[in-house]
């Protein structure tokens, strides 16, 4: 923070900041004007430290600046004489990890080098466009090579060993693999698979396998929708995220992709970004906020119907009554209300088993497609929660459901029967 005040007080643009580095944008296309500034600087701050110093580390033509640790940029490289040549440099994005397939990180390069180049912002978001809709159509065609499916993901110990294996799909293949003979994958190994149809309704998690079932099994076919809208969707999504002109839906509109889905998901981006403006818990009503609640039922012992409660009281001014008077079933005539004893012991066992379920930890992405679920709080955080480290782009939740309230609750907010 000193440095970063040190060169504003020399008229100089701070960008960026990091533990050990800043960013300056020096406002200048003449690169021997870029390094005096540069050494100018580097004088200065090394003035101040014995024992620490600074050096001009790169200079960039072009940066896509997306979050902390993570850019996209066009490095000069000077050769003397006036000559010099630039060079793509990518830190902390998607692309540059193995877990995205290779068709994903092609179209991830292609948007960054439209990004970086000296085209007009119109003719870079049309090219854009044009490589998507050209992407889903290859996609669609079969016209892209199998091996651009596959992905990648190392084994951080022996597959077996692994408490979840179904869920991870690396695993699964593993296992698959090493019951095949010849040579067994083991940790420290990277497993490469693809997301299939195989008929079933699994997620896509578990419907993982290796290139070579793909390609022998009849009853397995390729799950393009899986590739567009969970591989290269989000890729290119996060990368055109400060584009202007470029959004969630129109990408998905490019690959061929059902836009109405993303339009939701753009839409409750935009109302959480706007609660966490406003204070969402005051804005919200009952309803609303206890949504998603998992309602208490009770089992009529006159009749054996199922009641499910809302609310501890029913009906509105002198027609209010309790819930729990008579059986949802008008023909029984039975009064759940004269069994205490039963109801009590059912509201006892149901706030035992959602304790049990919110003590087990497990938390999992609200996203249905992203298959993560974990025990370990990660160590980023959203106004709506702790994001996923998978996906990056979701909040992560409890796997179990909330514990029932009610309209009517008391000073702890708890619902009273």
């Amino acid at each position: 923070m000193h440095t970063k005040d040190l060169v504003q007080r020399m008229n100089l643009e701070v960008i960026y900041g990091d533990t050990d580095s800043i960013m300056i944008n020096t406002n200048s296309t003449n690169l021997d004007e870029v390094y005096k500034l540069g050494n100018k600087v580097k004088s200065e701050v090394n003035k101040l430290y014995k024992l620490l110093e600074i050096d001009i580390d790169g200079v960039f033509k072009s940066l896509l600046l997306l979050k902390k640790k993570k850019y996209a940029a066009l490095m000069v490289e000077n050769h003397g004489d006036g000559r010099f040549t630039t060079k793509q440099e990518l830190k902390g994005l998607d692309i540059v990890r193995r877990d995205w397939c290779g068709l994903a990180k092609e179209c991830g390069n292609y948007v960054i080098g439209q990004i970086l180049s000296d085209q007009s912002r119109d003719t870079i978001v049309e090219n854009i466009q044009k490589h998507l809709i050209e992407v889903g159509e290859k996609v669609a065609s079969g016209d892209v090579p199998l091996n651009m499916f596959e992905i990648h993901k190392a084994l951080t110990k022996d597959p077996q060993d692994y408490p979840d294996k179904k869920s991870l799909p690396h695993v699964h293949v593993a296992l698959w693999i090493n019951s095949q003979g010849g040579r067994k994958v083991k940790a420290g190994d990277t497993v490469s698979y693809v997301i299939c149809q195989d008929g079933s309704n699994l997620g896509a998690s578990q419907r993982a396998y290796a290139l070579e079932q793909l390609q022998k099994q009849d009853s397995l076919t390729l799950d393009t929708q899986y590739y567009l809208a969970q591989q290269v969707h989000p890729v290119v999504g996060r990368i055109c995220d400060p584009i202007e002109g470029i959004d969630g839906v129109l990408i998905a509109t490019w690959l061929g992709l059902d836009p109405s889905q993303f339009r939701a998901q753009q839409r409750q981006q935009r109302e959480e970004e706007t609660d966490g403006l406003l204070g969402a818990p005051a804005q919200l009503t009952d309803e609303e906020r206890y949504r998603d609640c998992e309602r208490f039922s009770f089992t009529c012992p006159q009749c054996g119907t199922e009641n499910i409660y809302d609310n501890v009281f029913e009906g509105a001014g002198t027609m209010i009554e309790p819930s729990l008077l008579q059986c949802c079933k008008v023909s029984c005539g039975g009064r759940p209300v004269d069994h205490h004893t039963q109801i009590s012991n059912k509201l006892l066992l149901d706030i035992r088993r959602h304790i049990r379920k919110y003590y087990s930890g497990w938390l999992h992405c609200e996203d249905q497609a992203c298959p993560h679920r974990s025990r370990r709080l990660p160590i980023f955080f959203s106004r709506s929660g702790p994001v996923c480290p998978s996906c990056s782009k979701y909040t992560l939740r409890p796997e179990s459901p909330r514990c029932s309230r009610s309209k009517t609750t008391g000073s702890d907010g708890l619902g009273h029967f």
